[in-house]
Protein backbone atom coordinates (compact mmCIF):
# COMPACT_ATOMS: atom_id res chain seq x y z
CA UNK A 1 0.00 0.00 0.00
CA UNK A 2 1.36 3.45 -1.06
CA UNK A 3 2.07 5.60 1.96
CA UNK A 4 0.54 9.13 2.33
CA UNK A 5 3.86 11.09 2.04
CA UNK A 6 4.57 9.51 -1.34
CA UNK A 7 1.12 10.40 -2.65
CA UNK A 8 1.62 13.94 -1.32
CA UNK A 9 4.93 14.30 -3.23
CA UNK A 10 3.38 13.04 -6.47
CA UNK A 11 0.49 15.44 -6.06
CA UNK A 12 2.88 18.34 -5.52
CA UNK A 13 4.88 17.39 -8.64
CA UNK A 14 1.68 17.23 -10.66
CA UNK A 15 0.48 20.61 -9.40
CA UNK A 16 3.89 22.16 -10.03
CA UNK A 17 3.93 20.81 -13.60
CA UNK A 18 0.31 21.89 -14.16
CA UNK A 19 1.15 25.48 -13.19
CA UNK A 20 4.63 25.73 -14.74
CA UNK A 21 3.73 24.68 -18.29
CA UNK A 22 0.99 27.34 -18.75
CA UNK A 23 3.25 29.96 -17.19
CA UNK A 24 6.09 29.13 -19.61
CA UNK A 25 3.67 29.15 -22.55
CA UNK A 26 2.35 32.56 -21.54
CA UNK A 27 5.90 33.91 -21.17
CA UNK A 28 6.88 32.56 -24.60
CA UNK A 29 3.79 34.15 -26.11
CA UNK A 30 4.73 37.48 -24.57
CA UNK A 31 8.42 37.43 -25.52
CA UNK A 32 8.09 35.99 -29.04
CA UNK A 33 6.72 39.19 -30.70
CA UNK A 34 9.47 41.21 -29.05
CA UNK A 35 12.19 38.89 -30.39
CA UNK A 36 10.69 38.98 -33.86
CA UNK A 37 11.17 42.76 -33.93
CA UNK A 38 14.92 42.19 -33.81
CA UNK A 39 15.01 40.24 -37.07
CA UNK A 40 13.25 41.02 -40.37
CA UNK A 41 10.79 38.29 -41.29
CA UNK A 42 10.45 39.07 -44.98
CA UNK A 43 12.65 38.14 -47.90
CA UNK A 44 15.00 40.57 -49.54
CA UNK A 45 13.17 43.02 -51.75
CA UNK A 46 13.80 42.36 -55.43
CA UNK A 47 12.81 44.07 -58.62
CA UNK A 48 11.87 41.66 -61.37
CA UNK A 49 12.19 42.83 -64.98
CA UNK A 50 11.81 46.51 -64.19
CA UNK A 51 10.91 48.98 -66.86
CA UNK A 52 12.09 52.53 -67.15
CA UNK A 53 8.68 53.61 -65.87
CA UNK A 54 8.66 51.68 -62.60
CA UNK A 55 12.32 52.00 -61.68
CA UNK A 56 13.03 54.56 -58.96
CA UNK A 57 14.78 57.59 -60.32
CA UNK A 58 17.41 59.45 -58.37
CA UNK A 59 18.50 63.00 -58.82
CA UNK A 60 22.23 63.02 -59.49
CA UNK A 61 24.04 65.15 -56.94
CA UNK A 62 27.59 66.03 -56.03
CA UNK A 63 28.09 64.26 -52.70
CA UNK A 64 31.65 65.48 -52.17
CA UNK A 65 34.69 66.74 -53.98
CA UNK A 66 37.83 64.67 -54.24
CA UNK A 67 39.67 67.25 -52.18
CA UNK A 68 37.15 66.88 -49.34
CA UNK A 69 37.95 63.17 -48.99
CA UNK A 70 41.59 63.24 -50.08
CA UNK A 71 43.14 61.19 -47.25
CA UNK A 72 42.41 57.63 -46.06
CA UNK A 73 39.40 57.50 -43.74
CA UNK A 74 38.20 60.97 -44.73
CA UNK A 75 34.43 61.01 -45.07
CA UNK A 76 31.55 63.29 -45.89
CA UNK A 77 27.83 62.98 -45.23
CA UNK A 78 25.27 63.92 -47.89
CA UNK A 79 21.56 63.51 -48.69
CA UNK A 80 20.24 61.88 -51.86
CA UNK A 81 16.65 62.20 -53.11
CA UNK A 82 15.11 59.08 -54.66
CA UNK A 83 11.78 59.25 -56.51
CA UNK A 84 9.59 56.14 -56.42
CA UNK A 85 6.72 55.82 -58.94
CA UNK A 86 3.45 56.39 -57.06
CA UNK A 87 -0.19 57.19 -57.87
CA UNK A 88 0.08 60.72 -56.58
CA UNK A 89 -0.59 64.05 -58.30
CA UNK A 90 3.15 64.31 -58.83
CA UNK A 91 3.46 60.73 -60.12
CA UNK A 92 6.14 59.88 -57.61
CA UNK A 93 7.00 59.77 -53.93
CA UNK A 94 10.29 61.34 -52.96
CA UNK A 95 12.40 59.62 -50.33
CA UNK A 96 15.38 61.22 -48.70
CA UNK A 97 18.31 58.83 -48.26
CA UNK A 98 21.25 59.98 -46.12
CA UNK A 99 24.62 58.69 -47.25
CA UNK A 100 28.32 58.82 -46.51
CA UNK A 101 31.34 58.89 -48.84
CA UNK A 102 34.40 57.16 -47.38
CA UNK A 103 37.99 57.23 -48.64
CA UNK A 104 39.61 53.87 -47.98
CA UNK A 105 43.35 53.29 -47.54
CA UNK A 106 43.43 51.00 -50.60
CA UNK A 107 41.41 50.19 -53.68
CA UNK A 108 38.86 47.40 -53.66
CA UNK A 109 36.94 45.70 -56.45
CA UNK A 110 33.40 47.09 -56.57
CA UNK A 111 32.28 45.45 -59.79
CA UNK A 112 33.73 42.85 -62.16
CA UNK A 113 32.55 43.57 -65.74
CA UNK A 114 33.61 40.09 -66.86
CA UNK A 115 31.46 38.19 -64.36
CA UNK A 116 28.92 40.84 -63.37
CA UNK A 117 29.70 40.23 -59.71
CA UNK A 118 30.76 42.49 -56.89
CA UNK A 119 29.29 44.76 -54.24
CA UNK A 120 27.69 46.93 -56.94
CA UNK A 121 26.21 44.00 -58.92
CA UNK A 122 22.74 45.11 -57.75
CA UNK A 123 22.94 47.85 -60.42
CA UNK A 124 21.89 45.27 -63.04
CA UNK A 125 18.51 45.01 -61.30
CA UNK A 126 17.77 48.61 -62.29
CA UNK A 127 19.31 48.36 -65.76
CA UNK A 128 22.52 50.19 -64.91
CA UNK A 129 26.19 49.28 -65.22
CA UNK A 130 28.62 50.63 -62.63
CA UNK A 131 31.08 53.03 -64.22
CA UNK A 132 33.51 52.78 -61.31
CA UNK A 133 34.75 49.20 -60.96
CA UNK A 134 37.83 49.58 -58.74
CA UNK A 135 38.17 52.40 -56.28
CA UNK A 136 39.37 53.51 -52.89
CA UNK A 137 36.07 55.36 -52.57
CA UNK A 138 32.95 53.63 -51.34
CA UNK A 139 29.56 55.21 -50.75
CA UNK A 140 26.99 53.83 -48.30
CA UNK A 141 23.40 54.57 -47.45
CA UNK A 142 23.31 55.47 -43.76
CA UNK A 143 19.94 53.78 -43.27
CA UNK A 144 20.60 50.78 -41.05
CA UNK A 145 19.32 47.61 -42.80
CA UNK A 146 18.09 46.32 -39.44
CA UNK A 147 15.21 48.65 -38.54
CA UNK A 148 15.97 51.84 -40.44
CA UNK A 149 17.85 53.97 -37.91
CA UNK A 150 20.54 56.32 -39.16
CA UNK A 151 23.98 54.99 -38.33
CA UNK A 152 27.18 56.97 -37.84
CA UNK A 153 30.61 56.90 -39.40
CA UNK A 154 33.01 56.59 -36.45
CA UNK A 155 36.62 57.56 -37.32
CA UNK A 156 38.07 56.16 -34.08
CA UNK A 157 37.25 52.49 -33.44
CA UNK A 158 37.78 53.04 -29.70
CA UNK A 159 34.63 55.14 -29.69
CA UNK A 160 32.80 52.08 -31.08
CA UNK A 161 34.09 50.03 -28.15
CA UNK A 162 33.15 52.71 -25.62
CA UNK A 163 29.75 53.80 -26.88
CA UNK A 164 28.28 51.14 -29.17
CA UNK A 165 27.85 48.09 -26.98
CA UNK A 166 31.44 47.26 -26.12
CA UNK A 167 32.41 45.56 -29.38
CA UNK A 168 36.20 45.17 -29.61
CA UNK A 169 37.37 44.72 -33.21
CA UNK A 170 40.24 42.33 -34.00
CA UNK A 171 43.62 43.99 -34.76
CA UNK A 172 43.11 43.98 -38.54
CA UNK A 173 39.83 45.91 -38.19
CA UNK A 174 41.02 48.57 -35.74
CA UNK A 175 40.30 51.52 -37.97
CA UNK A 176 37.29 53.68 -38.76
CA UNK A 177 34.02 51.73 -38.48
CA UNK A 178 30.31 52.48 -38.77
CA UNK A 179 27.94 52.01 -35.85
CA UNK A 180 24.19 52.19 -35.35
CA UNK A 181 23.25 53.84 -32.04
CA UNK A 182 19.79 52.20 -31.95
CA UNK A 183 20.59 48.49 -31.79
CA UNK A 184 24.41 48.59 -31.92
CA UNK A 185 25.09 47.00 -35.30
CA UNK A 186 28.74 47.54 -36.30
CA UNK A 187 30.00 47.62 -39.92
CA UNK A 188 33.45 47.60 -41.52
CA UNK A 189 33.50 50.00 -44.50
CA UNK A 190 36.88 48.69 -45.70
CA UNK A 191 36.25 44.95 -45.88
CA UNK A 192 37.84 44.01 -49.25
CA UNK A 193 35.26 41.34 -50.17
CA UNK A 194 32.11 42.82 -48.62
CA UNK A 195 32.38 46.57 -48.00
CA UNK A 196 30.23 47.34 -44.98
CA UNK A 197 30.46 43.79 -43.64
CA UNK A 198 28.45 43.29 -40.44
CA UNK A 199 30.87 42.74 -37.55
CA UNK A 200 28.45 42.78 -34.64
CA UNK A 201 24.79 43.36 -33.82
CA UNK A 202 21.45 42.31 -35.35
CA UNK A 203 21.79 43.81 -38.87
CA UNK A 204 20.98 41.10 -41.44
CA UNK A 205 23.25 42.49 -44.18
CA UNK A 206 25.70 45.30 -44.98
CA UNK A 207 24.35 48.80 -45.57
CA UNK A 208 23.06 49.50 -49.06
CA UNK A 209 25.41 51.30 -51.43
CA UNK A 210 25.25 54.06 -54.01
CA UNK A 211 26.37 54.13 -57.63
CA UNK A 212 28.76 56.98 -58.21
CA UNK A 213 30.93 58.54 -60.87
CA UNK A 214 33.91 60.85 -60.69
CA UNK A 215 33.38 63.87 -62.90
CA UNK A 216 36.37 66.15 -62.83
CA UNK A 217 36.92 66.79 -59.15
CA UNK A 218 33.40 65.83 -58.08
CA UNK A 219 32.01 62.56 -56.71
CA UNK A 220 28.57 62.37 -58.30
CA UNK A 221 25.89 60.04 -56.89
CA UNK A 222 23.44 58.69 -59.49
CA UNK A 223 21.49 55.80 -57.88
CA UNK A 224 20.96 54.00 -54.59
CA UNK A 225 20.57 50.25 -54.11
CA UNK A 226 16.84 49.37 -54.04
CA UNK A 227 15.14 47.93 -51.02
CA UNK A 228 16.19 50.23 -48.22
CA UNK A 229 13.80 51.65 -45.67
CA UNK A 230 13.14 55.20 -46.72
Amino acid sequence: MENPPTRMMERRRFLRLATTVPALAALAGLVSPLLRLLKPNVDKFRIYAPTAHDTPQGEAIVAATLSEVARPWDFKYFVFTQKYPQYTPQGFKAAVVPGVVVRLPRKIRLYDPATGRGPLAWARDIGKTPRVTDSDLVVFSRICPHLGCIFNYVPDYREITAGYGGYVPPPERRHALMGCPCHLSIYDPADPQVPGRVLSGPAPRPPRTFLFEVRGGDIVITDVEPGGIA
